[in-house]
């Protein structure tokens, strides 16, 4: 049913006569009839009485009317609402924001992110997902993906936030049954524990010093998929592992982990803030990633959560994971 069927009718009712409904709201009285006429057809049922002087309602177009009148005043207060929320969405003060990442950049810097952002955006609600996951939303269905490695994907922009360096790190508990490498060709007499995807393909990892390279073929006790996986390998003492120095900080501070060969380090990871380019007229889109742009240099003094290797269970099993 067509709302202007209604809204003729209870135009009707308010002025008493087609002459007058016609005069108040500019349209023929012809075309005011049909509508009245129209939505008769449509209920089954006379709404008013036709006679040459007036019109007058039925008890049906009397309970219509009622109804009538209310609808109107919940579509006009739904439609003042609507505006309102939409006027808030455009200033980036409501609506939702949803944020996908790679699992390293998730507890150890973007909780803090999000946080950050729901203090100046309280009535924008924030969902921080995890790629990778079976239930993980599609890239092109979030309003940002920070990654270190963006999708090739046409619709896409990957935007650059900045450069995270890498080192060479070990726990106490591995290089004490280890001699701690003085020099890059010393890592042949060392195991790695390494990040698949970045080992993948490659001779080796490269390492990188003040004014010479050198490539390490390491000889891999275990590798993942994940950082955190790999951060607890290392942890546990199982090899070395070329790692973020904002992910290990924590642990050298806390005596967890240790750098071996200072002043080496192998490729800086990159850091990007992914979106379709249409999402980013939206003003709290803009506000996040400009949030996160300003605020990558501190990523080393945001992350908190430190792992610790604790004590080997008994039976020789793996130590406990980093607590996150």
């Amino acid at each position: 049913m067509d709302i202007k069927l209604v809204e003729a009718f209870v135009l009707l009712m308010r002025s008493g006569s087609l002459t007058r409904a016609a005069v108040d709201s500019g349209v023929p009285k012809a075309t005011l009839s049909r509508q009245v006429a129209r939505l008769e057809e449509l209920l089954g049922v006379q709404l008013v009485v036709r006679s040459a002087r007036r019109l007058s309602p039925t008890e049906a177009g009397r309970a219509f009317h009622a109804h009538g009148e209310q609808l109107l005043v919940q579509l006009q207060d739904g439609l003042a609402s609507a505006q309102a929320q939409v006027r808030d969405m455009a200033s980036g003060d409501a609506g939702s924001l949803t944020v996908l990442t790679d699992t390293h950049f998730s507890t150890t810097f973007l909780c803090g992110m999000v946080r950050r952002y729901i203090d100046q955006h309280p009535n924008v609600r924030c969902t921080l997902a995890i790629a990778d996951r079976p239930a993980s939303p599609a890239i092109d269905t979030v309003d940002c993906y920070l990654c270190s490695e963006p999708p090739d994907l046409p619709h896409l922009v990957a935007k650059p936030l900045g450069r995270l360096a890498y080192s060479l790190y070990a726990s106490p508990r591995y290089l004490a049954g280890h001699a701690p490498p003085q020099r890059p060709a010393d890592l042949a007499d060392h195991v790695a524990v390494v990040l698949r995807e970045r080992l993948a393909g490659r001779a080796g990892l490269q390492l990188n010093g003040r004014d010479a390279s050198f490539t390490w073929t390491p000889r891999v006790a275990a590798d993942t998929n994940d950082y955190w996986v790999l951060k607890t390998f290392c942890l546990d003492g199982l090899g070395i592992a070329a790692l973020p120095d904002f992910f290990c900080a924590p642990e050298v501070q806390a005596g967890g982990l240790r750098v071996v060969l200072p002043g080496w380090h192998t490729e800086p990871l990159r850091v990007y803030a992914v979106y379709q380019k249409q999402r980013f007229m939206a003003r709290k889109l803009r506000g996040f990633i400009d949030m996160i742009a300003g605020c990558i240099d501190e990523i080393a003094e945001l992350h908190q959560y430190v792992g610790s290797p604790g004590r080997a269970p008994r039976g020789g099993g793996p130590a406990p994971s980093p607590r996150r």
